[in-house]
């Protein structure tokens, strides 16, 4: 039974590393698994990374799964992110019973940055699928999953990725060569010229995949700080949305405003409800606790307007998405 309150951790935190590789597309998928355990985690070791961003989440690597059926949940990064950016709320939900699984998209991550992955949007969705696909299939964890309790988490990026598994459908030729598509500052360097409304890669790839982006097996979707609203300007790509999506987003937001992205997307899909935080919370809130290390060498990721508390807004956040969750994934 899932609960809704966090005040009282039901479950310790298990974490396993997995490497699946969608042999169709030639992408390798590296995926975290989170889930509930009863194995009390090992003291963390006094060699600390002092490089390290964020702060670490203490776990327990391969620990035995706990007996019962759990829902699933399904999470996306922003750009150049990777499937450890969410772990503050990765923590908070398999505490209370979730099994939480985290992709790093191929070519568009912390660790490996190919140019054109930033902006095939929509082949991110076809990771999720991929990935759920494997994990429901999985030996350890796909016979205790509830297979009618499956939800999408995602931030940035990976909030229009949740968006289009949703339904939605974006228009990659919408402001051609207008401001609003400006590559994110995560972009890679490139001497390479790339041509986003000629290049036969990113064209065909659009071509291939645009109508196989909705997953009808996940139920509701958590979205945060939602990218590229500029590819959505009618409810003819979102109509076959019909999940109810909680849309979550800083008023601050410099890097993805929310008049051009979370009200956008809130005002073309039916099935919608948005939730704005403060004037002073921005983009980045929504990455995980910074370590001293991190604010010092990262600040614009890991430093927050004055009055601002990282921590409350991610507690104030995990307990909507727990309250969320347990509403729709009944």
């Amino acid at each position: 039974m899932v609960q809704t309150s966090f005040a009282q951790a039901q479950y310790l935190i298990g974490q396993k590393s997995i490497k699946y590789v969608d042999q169709s597309r030639k992408r390798p998928l590296l995926t975290e698994i989170w889930y509930p355990t009863n194995l009390t985690p090992k003291k963390p070791s006094r060699k600390q990374n002092n490089k390290a961003l964020f702060k670490p989440l203490n776990t327990s690597k391969d620990a035995p799964l706990a007996k019962g059926k759990f829902p699933l949940l399904l999470v996306s990064h922003g750009t150049g992110g990777n499937r450890f950016s969410l772990t503050w709320m990765i923590e908070k939900l398999v505490e209370q019973g979730y099994i939480v699984v985290s992709v790093d998209h191929y070519g568009n991550n912390t660790f490996h940055k190919l140019p054109r992955e930033f902006v095939k949007w929509w082949e991110r969705a076809i990771d999720i699928q991929f990935v759920l696909t494997q994990v429901l299939q999985n030996g350890t964890f796909g016979k205790q999953i509830d297979q009618k309790r499956i939800g999408g988490v995602g931030f940035s990026l990976g909030g229009y990725t949740n968006i289009a598994l949703a339904g939605g459908y974006v228009d990659r030729a919408h402001h051609t060569g207008e401001k609003g598509r400006e590559m994110p500052p995560e972009f890679p360097k490139t001497n390479e010229k790339i041509d986003f409304d000629t290049d036969p890669q990113i064209v065909n790839s659009y071509k291939k995949y645009k109508d196989k982006v909705k997953d009808n097996r996940i139920k509701a979707f958590f979205v945060m700080a939602p990218a590229i609203g500029f590819g959505f300007h009618t409810k003819e790509q979102t109509k076959q949305i019909t999940a109810p999506i909680l849309i979550v987003a800083g008023r601050g937001d410099t890097n993805t405003p929310v008049k051009g992205n979370a009200q956008v997307y809130h005002r073309l899909i039916s099935t919608s409800r948005l939730h704005l935080l403060g004037d002073k919370v921005n983009h980045y809130i929504f990455l995980n606790e910074a370590t001293a290390f991190g604010k010092k060498v990262a600040p614009a990721i890991t430093v927050d307007l004055p009055g601002v508390d990282r921590a409350a807004i991610h507690n104030e956040v995990s307990t909507m998405a727990l309250d969320f969750f347990a509403k729709h994934l009944k």
